[in-house]
């Protein structure tokens, strides 16, 4: 059985992302202990309270208000539907930017390293970084990965990061010797 096959966007590294012209790595430790995850385009994404609820909730509340003040007629109920509409969508966006500000781990990371930079780019001519970072796409798709019989402490987006933007040596062997397969009669680990 081949385990390695290539995942579908869900099936990925929480901190590595295909980009146009290679991969973005992040400090797992941007997104360590908060709402937020790095989406398939590399963008933070709140997931306590998503955009799209909160959207849906303005339009349902505008409706229902236009409804209970349009006296039962069409037209006042379009017309408290077409007022109520942009100030609850107002009030959406003011809540999910006050959200924003008091969560940002951006600004979080920021306080706790200083200026450093929590993700790095990694282009087809960083051969060995390049490597790194299919190696730890591949296993991060397998359904052993997945199902945690492979690394099941999940240091593989630590070793990653260390390995590329830390350019530690220690960290590239222990991401290739977890991404290498055991082989042979020996085989106890899978």
């Amino acid at each position: 059985m081949n385990d390695f096959v290539t995942g579908a966007p869900a099936d990925r590294l929480p901190t590595l992302v295909r980009t146009r012209t290679g991969y973005r790595v992040y400090d797992p430790a941007l997104i360590a202990g908060t709402d937020y995850v790095v989406d398939d385009a590399g963008d933070l994404v709140y997931t306590k309270l998503p955009a799209g609820a909160m959207t849906g909730t303005a339009v349902v509340a505008a409706a229902v208000v236009a409804l209970t003040v349009g006296e039962n007629s069409w037209s006042w109920s379009a017309l408290a539907f077409l007022v109520c509409l942009p100030v609850a969508l107002g009030l959406a966006i003011g809540v999910l930017s006050v959200i924003h500000a008091v969560t940002d781990p951006v600004r979080a990371y920021r306080a706790r390293t200083g200026h450093t930079r929590f993700a790095r780019d990694i282009a087809a001519t960083d051969a060995a970084s390049w490597q790194l970072c299919a190696r730890a796409e591949r296993l991060a798709a397998t359904p052993s990965w997945q199902a945690g019989r492979i690394d099941p402490t999940r240091t593989l987006g630590v070793l990653l990061w260390t390995a590329v933007a830390g350019g530690e040596a220690w960290a590239a062997d222990a991401l290739t010797q977890l991404a290498e397969p055991a082989t042979g009669p020996d085989l106890t680990s899978v």
